[in-house]
């Protein structure tokens, strides 16, 4: 039989040990290495982050000081021990009813109700305008003619309808809230690149696979954006909505401190409602990223 007419018998690719070994460590290697490079960039973030906290105190304290302004400008030290005495129930020149915690929770879950009911409705909204044409016709105009209108504006409007109740302040946090929310997701889902959509076609999506596999993780990075942009602008317009239609919250205390001429108390709340800020834009967003673009690995367009 000649090499012609053997059977042709299938050959199995052998790897040296050796190799195999030294791709392992390599791989190993690599693991530690990116490892290693996430810390490194954690900790230059951390470290300039506080480097630039440290500068503005800096400035803030020596504005302080120098122009003689701790009537209306305290210094930090003063406004970090008003913090501290406020957050252990410190009764001394207490003068707005309830304890900070009473008002900080007032707060968020005016904060947290207006920007939910936002988002449950301004996202899928964006999603139907954004690939839907003939909706988008019909609605735009609509959702356009609203969007100048300042959130601020709807509070007389809200007392008019609500009265001085949680249901003025939540209505002017979800009138702020919606729009960013809006907007973002109605851009991302409809600038999709066509490509993907006729790759799920291609892969048999349609309808509801086709939105769920296809549509939702494409927009995701702008939806987030949106939230982000939304839950801002809902702690701020809490804010202004308890300083003028409420009796409880973190906004009735700055109104209250103003009143009393009290900059100390004034800052203090300041502070107070950007800790809550940041906390919830990273327990939300954060964590909506981390679940969703992070995992799927999805970038904007």
């Amino acid at each position: 039989m000649t090499m012609q007419d053997a059977p042709h018998l299938p050959v199995r690719a052998v790897i040296p040990k050796t190799v195999a070994i030294k791709g392992a460590r390599t791989a190993h290697d690599f693991a530690k290495y990116e490892k290693t490079k996430k810390r490194k960039v954690a900790l230059r973030k951390l470290t300039r982050g506080a480097i630039g906290i440290i500068g503005l105190l800096v400035v803030w304290h020596l504005m302080s000081v120098a122009y003689n302004l701790q009537l209306i400008l305290p210094t930090p030290l003063a406004v970090l021990r008003r913090v501290f005495a406020m957050l252990t129930l410190d009764s001394t020149r207490w003068l707005y009813g309830p304890n900070v915690y009473a008002h900080l929770l007032v707060s968020f879950q005016r904060a947290m109700i207006g920007f939910g009911l936002a988002a449950a409705l301004a996202i899928p909204l964006g999603l139907l305008i954004g690939r839907l044409s003939s909706v988008r016709e019909y609605l735009q105009p609509v959702i356009t003619a609203f969007y100048p209108v300042p959130g601020i504006a709807w509070i007389p409007l809200a007392i008019l309808w609500f009265g001085l109740s949680d249901k003025a302040v939540i209505f002017v946090v979800f009138m702020t809230a919606f729009f960013p929310i809006y907007y973002s997701t109605e851009a991302g889902a409809r600038q999709i690149n066509p490509l993907l959509i006729d790759a799920g076609r291609c892969f048999g999506a349609n309808g509801f696979g086709m939105f769920y596999h296809v549509v939702l993780p494409a927009t995701v990075p702008y939806i987030t954006t949106g939230l982000r942009i939304g839950l801002g602008g809902a702690w701020r317009m809490i804010v202004a909505g308890e300083m003028l239609a409420s009796a409880q919250g973190i906004g009735y205390m700055l109104m209250e401190a103003r009143f009393h001429f009290r900059a100390v108390d004034l800052m203090t709340a300041m502070i107070l409602i950007s800790i809550i800020g940041y906390l919830t834009e990273l327990l939300i967003v954060r964590l909506i990223e981390k679940r969703t673009t992070e995992k799927w690995e999805v970038k904007a367009n």
